[in-house]
């Protein structure tokens, strides 16, 4: 995978730290119990291990609609209902918060903020400078000082 291709993390902290604040704000409003919560987590994280299990999609594989990820997202749902995990309130307004975004879910109009920013800059330089040409110097040495200076300067 090259470094321009891999995933950002997502404004806000990973999906679950998404859902978690989201649903942590609905229990401070009143619009659900703490027992919501814990039983939408519950079924959020049984969804994220039976993901996990099923590996990564295709390299070169078409991403999926908006359309296409909430009918997924709500047939997961469906299947943590008929487990027992949620009812039929928590899954709608789960289904509901993923929609709207609020979950790491498609925000609304489906439309993520393009890739860029400082890291993706520096690390197309690192990887500029690292394939322009061989780190060692004409007598041998290492010479890798450039590449160094980028890494100690973005940390410092």
């Amino acid at each position: 995978m090259q470094i321009g291709s891999m995933p950002m993390m997502p404004p806000g902290g990973s999906p679950r730290d998404q859902a978690v604040n989201s649903l942590s704000a609905q229990v401070e409003a009143g619009e659900i119990s703490a027992d919501d919560q814990d039983a939408m987590l519950e079924a959020l994280d049984a969804i994220h291990a039976e993901r996990m299990e099923s590996g990564p999609p295709e390299q070169g594989s078409t991403p999926p609609t908006q359309e296409e990820m909430q009918a997924n997202f709500d047939s997961m749902l469906s299947e943590q209902v008929e487990a027992g995990t949620l009812d039929q309130e928590q899954a709608d307004k789960l289904a509901d918060l993923f929609e709207e975004g609020e979950l790491g879910g498609p925000p609304p109009g489906g439309q993520r903020p393009p890739p860029g920013g400082e890291t993706e800059d520096l690390m197309s330089a690192i990887l500029s400078q690292l394939q322009s040409g061989s780190a060692y110097d004409g007598s041998g040495e290492q010479s890798v000082s450039s590449v160094a200076s980028l890494l100690a300067d973005y940390t410092a």
